[in-house]
């Protein structure tokens, strides 16, 4: 007899926002005209009207003009866009990297995304000259550092890139001082607000970051559809070639129902952002004080940062294979992660726990919970007892 599947818990919101059912009804009403919005003909100039009626329609929850807002196939092609677009649109400095101030420089901090390191590592081999801001113990990026190396060679063309919330331990950056500091030495500065947008107050008024790259999955919305902000003047070189599509920076086919989605997506997402975040608060502090009290020895990653993600706890358990717990608590029926979904892989590591000086502890497990709208306090308290009946298990094997 076949048995039904058990009910699962879904806490790997960071991973993937379930897509809402209000997000659903707006891309549903667009699908059967999912034309080209590039085609001449009326059924094209449909789906070019719902491409920029979304377009619209984000620019004005972010605040900026559409000319501003530029969509890409997701969070990744936009961090390596604003990256590799700023070095790339200063390669002719680049002609003499031994000579002081002729190379641009870009500074990205120890625990960004792999999307940003890797797009900056490349930028090296370029011909830019790359450095990583050091954190502290809550990931918090290192201002007095970054002002001392910016003050260095202050003509040279600089990017800074600095995420704005992280993803695998919640950390808030101060991203208004980030942006004072590179402004007041002439540097750009990028922001992946992946996790942060919808989450985090990112007003571009109030934070005027030069580049701002987010994707709609994180949202409520569809996979396969981001966006790169470009605040007016600022200038980058295509990735990609071959047609003329978002103002030549990101040419190809446009995806107008996957925009309606991420339009959709975001909307909601900031309707009512204020309660939200303090319902999710109280709920990541419950969890934590039950993490504390049922396994004395964990450790949350993050935790004593000035700014933290309200819906995110990652949790550090000595003494328990990061595999085994993920996989235990999966047969328990709760879906979450070991930290990055992009990077899930638990044999390899963390770059943000090594950051962060998580590294003494073999074995070491990371687990992380992150959770949405849909998530109670009854389920905050279903995942502690199970975490801690894993770690139990697991400790006893390992022992």
């Amino acid at each position: 007899m076949i048995q039904p599947e058990k009910e699962r818990l879904y806490l790997d919101y960071a991973a993937t926002w379930p897509m809402r059912p209000e997000v659903w009804e707006a891309m549903g009403a667009e699908l059967r005209h999912g034309f080209n919005p590039a085609s001449a003909h009326a059924p094209g100039r449909r789906a070019h009207r719902c491409l920029e009626v979304a377009r619209g329609r984000i620019a004005d929850l972010l605040g900026c003009p559409r000319s501003s807002v530029c969509f890409t196939g997701g969070g990744t092609q936009s961090d390596n866009l604003a990256i590799l677009g700023f070095v790339r649109s200063h390669a002719g400095h680049a002609e003499h990297p031994g000579r002081p101030g002729r190379s641009p420089r870009v500074f990205v901090s120890e625990i960004e995304h792999k999307a940003c390191l890797e797009a900056a590592d490349r930028g090296a081999v370029e011909g830019a000259r790359v450095a990583r801001i050091p954190v502290d113990g809550s990931g918090t990026v290192d201002l007095a550092w970054l002002r001392r190396e910016l003050a260095t060679d202050p003509d040279a063309p600089t990017l800074i890139s600095v995420m704005w919330a992280n993803n695998e331990i919640g950390t808030v950056q101060a991203m208004g001082d980030i942006v004072e500091l590179g402004h007041e030495y002439g540097a750009l500065v990028h922001t992946d607000a992946v996790q942060a947008l919808g989450k985090v107050d990112c007003d571009l008024e109030r934070t005027p970051v030069d580049l701002l790259s987010a994707t709609a999955h994180k949202l409520g919305g569809p996979v396969g559809i981001g966006l790169l902000y470009r605040r007016p003047g600022v200038t980058l070189e295509p990735l990609s070639y071959g047609g003329g599509q978002e103002r030549s920076m990101w040419p190809g086919t446009q995806n107008p129902i996957g925009a309606t989605g991420f339009a959709a997506a975001l909307a909601l997402a900031l309707e009512g952002r204020e309660a939200e975040v303090a319902r999710w608060t109280a709920l990541r502090d419950h969890l934590e004080a039950r993490i504390r009290a049922e396994i004395p020895d964990a450790r949350i990653h993050g935790g004593d940062a000035p700014l933290r993600m309200p819906n995110l706890v990652s949790a550090g358990i000595p003494g328990c294979d990061s595999g085994a717990v993920l996989v235990s608590l999966d047969f328990e029926g709760i879906a979450v992660s070991g930290g990055s979904a992009c990077g899930s892989d638990s044999s390899v590591g963390s770059d943000v726990l090594d950051a962060i000086g998580i590294t003494s502890d073999l074995p070491y497990a990371a687990v992380r919970f992150s959770f949405g709208h849909e998530t109670s306090r009854a389920d905050i308290d279903a995942a502690a007892d199970a975490l801690a009946r894993v770690a139990a298990r697991v400790v006893a094997l390992t022992a």
